[in-house]
């Protein structure tokens, strides 16, 4: 009875488990379907009714192409954005232009603002960044795209060719270099002369020459011309040799082989990597975008690399530029300027310029700590805004926007400083590559002339001397 009692109370809370969960499933179906059917009719109230976005220039977000007609056509990443919303909604897309003159006088992204106030358009189909004085005055779509930030600059220059001879060793190898020169021929010259004075073979007991003999030694071993050491000598004077030679070997070898490389690969002058390495720079000055809130970071800043280069763009108001990014790559181009711009803005003018031209006028840094949000403009408390939020979501997750992004910014890695593939074939070496030979063998041709020169005035005083003489 009681094992009876128990499988019926089992099965009464199974029974019960099964229609709580029933009625919370029709719950949930109910209340996606009844939402379901507030988006439908709010999408139908959207249909065949027309759209007015903003036209504006303003790549790779927008801008107009005139055709042959007469009329504009529009391309870039926030048009394909725009045009997907409108087939998505079946709306009647129309672009209305900014006012020219506003533009001018007050900017691009207030007179984009100015627009939505009107009421002239219904969608701004720039890239905004959300801030409380923006939200003021209209509301912003869900965060679309998600950009960190590159220094865009020129290509570095190539480091002159002409100490390639000493670059394969720091300063510091060859002082030491150097001092193990001098060292080696001054012990070598001690053991053989004070062999002399011991009664060892030797023609000579003048230590000047013992100097002299070992230094040719030294040099002999050094540039593998080889040389040789009586069997007779000391085994100490030996050893010091054979060490020198043992040290020589590994010398060389590692000169030589470092050397190939500096005179057949370019290398080029750092870049700027960093806001700190740019406000230190000597070379170059950051340009950026007034307009788009940028370079209040740097105006405002009050200490630090920040407030260097706000100072920087004070006193160069040229720099600071106005609605137009392409004025921002005529600055790198011209003026010598480095870019602060985002990932997708790099990449689209790196691509432009490298259609234009076949070899790399500008690189980019690694990635600067500093990323930013884009969104589209919407009207203040517009009634259809979250269905469109709704839709954009739906967007974003299906990837269809970045395929765009790629598009218009292909991979430009080749323009990176660091990422350049090696030729595939050997190239032969120019006079360039070989500068720094010549340049060492052209020194000493002078400073042997020198020297000669001073031989012939010291002989020009002896004979003088010696004619004086009754």
């Amino acid at each position: 009875m009681l094992l009876f009692a128990y499988l019926k109370l089992q099965l009464v809370q199974i029974f019960l488990i099964f229609a709580l969960v029933s009625f919370l499933l029709e719950k949930v179906l109910i209340k996606f379907h009844v939402r379901g059917s507030l988006l439908q009719e709010e999408r139908q109230l959207l249909y065949g009714r027309q759209l007015r976005a903003s036209a504006f220039n303003f790549m790779p977000c927008l801008s107009p192409r005139k055709m042959p007609s007469g009329n504009y056509s529009y391309f870039g990443v926030c048009n394909d954005i725009i045009r997907w919303v409108s087939e998505q909604f079946k709306m009647e897309l129309i672009y209305v232009p900014i006012n020219d003159a506003d533009k001018v006088k007050i900017g691009l992204v207030p007179t984009l603002i100015k627009q939505m106030v009107k009421q002239e358009v219904d969608i701004i189909p720039f890239s905004f960044v959300v801030t409380p004085g923006l939200l003021l005055q209209i509301d912003c779509s869900i965060p679309l795209t998600v950009d960190d930030y590159h220094l865009l600059q020129p290509w570095p220059k190539e480091e002159s060719r002409l100490t390639a001879c000493i670059r394969p060793f720091s300063m510091t190898v060859w002082f030491v270099f150097l001092f193990s020169v001098i060292a080696v021929i001054v012990v070598m010259a001690l053991f053989t002369h004070y062999g002399h004075q011991w009664g060892t073979d030797g023609n000579s007991k003048n230590f000047m020459n013992d100097i002299y003999y070992h230094t040719m030694y030294t040099i002999t071993v050094i540039t593998g011309q080889g040389n040789h050491i009586s069997q007779k000598t000391k085994f100490s004077l030996r050893l010091v040799a054979g060490l020198w030679c043992l040290m020589m070997v590994i010398v060389v070898n590692a000169y030589t082989g470092t050397l190939m490389s500096y005179l057949t690969v370019p290398k080029l002058r750092p870049i700027v990597n960093t806001l700190a390495e740019l406000a230190a720079s000597s070379e170059t000055q950051m340009t950026v975008d007034f307009e788009l809130g940028k370079a209040r970071m740097f105006l405002e800043a009050t200490s630090g690399p920040n407030k260097v280069i706000g100072d920087s763009l004070r006193n160069n108001p040229q720099l600071l530029i106005k609605g137009s990014s392409t004025e921002g790559v005529k600055n790198v181009l011209q003026r010598g300027s480095t870019y602060f711009a985002n990932r997708m803005l790099v990449n689209y003018f790196l691509a432009m310029d490298i259609k234009s031209h076949q070899e790399c006028r500008m690189t980019y840094s690694d990635s600067i700590p500093f990323i930013e949000y884009y969104s589209l403009g919407l009207p203040k408390n517009g009634r259809h805004n979250s269905i469109i939020n709704h839709d954009l979501q739906y967007l974003w997750e299906s990837g269809l926007l970045f395929f765009w992004v790629l598009q218009y910014t292909p991979n430009v890695d080749k323009c990176m400083v660091g990422k350049i593939k090696p030729k595939e074939k050997m190239s032969i070496m120019t006079l360039e590559d070989l500068s720094s030979a010549f340049a060492l063998l052209g020194i000493g041709i002078g400073a042997s002339m020198f020297v000669f020169l001073l031989e012939m005035i010291a002989f020009s005083k002896v004979t003088r001397r010696i004619k004086i003489r009754p």
